[in-house]
């Protein structure tokens, strides 16, 4: 009898293992594996004076706790909300609507929408969709994510320019404002860079308005030499408005987690 029970409890040992191991998935389709699916990463950094509690839903569907932008969900990233993984929403592939409601206070029962969009997404490709600017003007836009890690000793980033009332950004990297060099230029606002391997530690990241002189007052930077991890991938974002002294309108750089 004794033999028996120590048998039953070294499975359920077994059993919390193997469940351990797993890496934390999120589903909004019937798929078991990411086989066939899209996997989509929803990028809430539309900046209000006050920041409202939002619900994300896909297809009609809620697949988010309630949160509060800056966040990039499922997962996260470095200066905003959330956690600090790669994690992505599985996601049937076609046209897809992307909706964030405010819920009344103290419930899960939906009360405004913010925004609602569709967008068209590939089977076994990885996105992140961004969702900026404020109120009214209210847009959002796709970036397709790679999955390719770079060498040990690198990082591989790609810049991604959501800040709404700056036309186009050059991206500068450097260990000091005076001695920074361009490292993307005039990338326009919702557009995206290509990817570059940048060895650790890395130096800091700052942004001017395209074509300004290197000489001009950043409107952000950012080091982030110490929190960046070997062989992983980034997306390093431009969010706010330039010019905002509110806290929540600030304009900021971030990095978003895709693998």
């Amino acid at each position: 009898m004794i033999r028996i029970k120590n048998i039953i409890v070294i499975s359920f040992i077994a059993m919390g293992i193997i469940s351990g191991c797993e890496k934390n998935t999120y589903n909004v389709t019937d798929r078991t594996t990411n086989e066939g699916a899209a996997q989509v990463k929803l990028g809430y950094f539309a900046a209000y004076t006050v920041l409202p509690n939002t619900i994300l839903y896909i297809n009609d569907k809620p697949v988010s706790n309630t949160l509060l932008a800056p966040v990039s969900f499922p997962g996260g990233g470095l200066n905003m909300n959330g956690s600090l993984n790669g994690d992505y929403l599985l996601v049937s592939p076609g046209a897809t609507k992307i909706q964030g409601f405010a819920p009344v206070p103290a419930t899960g029962n939906i009360m405004t929408k913010l925004f609602e969009f569709t967008e068209t997404f590939a089977a076994n490709k990885s996105y992140t969709y961004f969702v900026t600017d404020t109120a009214a003007n209210i847009t959002g836009f796709n970036v397709e994510d790679t999955k390719t890690a770079p060498d040990s000793g690198y990082v591989r980033v790609k810049f991604v320019n959501a800040m709404p009332n700056v036309p186009s950004l050059d991206l500068y990297r450097g260990s000091t404002n005076a001695t920074a060099s361009i490292f993307a230029s005039a990338v326009p606002y919702k557009g995206v860079t290509g990817t570059f391997d940048v060895a650790l530690p890395t130096d800091s990241f700052f942004i001017r308005p395209a074509g300004a002189l290197p000489t001009t007052t950043p409107i952000a930077r950012r080091a982030w030499a110490a929190n960046l991890t070997n062989k992983r991938i980034y997306t390093i974002l431009a969010r706010g408005y330039n010019g905002s002294v509110v806290a929540n309108l600030a304009p900021n750089l971030s990095v978003i987690v895709n693998q």
